[in-house]
């Protein structure tokens, strides 16, 4: 990994993690709606990265999350099986249908239409199994799939906005 590469990662680390620290998670809406946007971060690391160390980075983003916000694992738990399933739909979503390395996903190096799909599962999964842990019971299915539903939509839009918003800004 190059240290362009280095540099751009840590900087959105940053930047995402304190987003969800210090706004994103002081929305909550009735239970229902609670945007994850630091998921963005794992769904950008590099390709190249070997799957070990993207489960230690993901693991290690979600634990200063669950610290940040007392949630005693559930963060670092998702974070890692994201990570875990990120690289099945990489391959079957961007890499496979991609000609070109791409080094990180995003929608500058991938087409619009296979990012966002490739974003969507990776923040359904999320908010999947993280309602399903906060919520832990089955008699609220329910809630459990309208938290996740909602959850992942908002932070789909609110990701492809920062996408959006960046490449705007790194064009000029």
């Amino acid at each position: 990994m190059n240290s362009r590469l280095v540099f751009s990662n840590i900087a959105r680390f940053v930047i995402l993690v304190l987003l969800q620290i210090t706004v994103l998670d002081n929305i909550y809406l009735g239970g229902y709606l609670n945007p994850f946007l630091f998921v963005l971060f794992i769904a950008m690391l590099p390709t190249n990265m070997g799957r070990i160390p993207m489960m230690l980075v993901a693991f290690f983003t979600g634990l200063i999350v669950d610290l940040t916000t007392n949630m005693l694992g559930i963060h670092a738990f998702t974070c890692t099986a994201v990570a875990f399933l990120r690289g099945v739909w990489l391959d079957h979503i961007i890499i496979h249908d991609n000609n070109e390395d791409v080094e990180t996903p995003s929608l500058r190096s991938v087409p619009y239409q296979q990012f966002g799909i490739y974003l969507f599962l990776l923040i359904l999964i999320y908010n999947v199994i993280y309602f399903t842990l906060l919520i832990f019971n089955f008699h609220d299915i329910g809630q459990i799939l309208l938290s996740a539903l909602l959850g992942t939509v908002v932070t789909w839009v609110l990701a492809i906005l920062y996408q959006t918003l960046l490449l705007k800004k790194n064009d000029h």
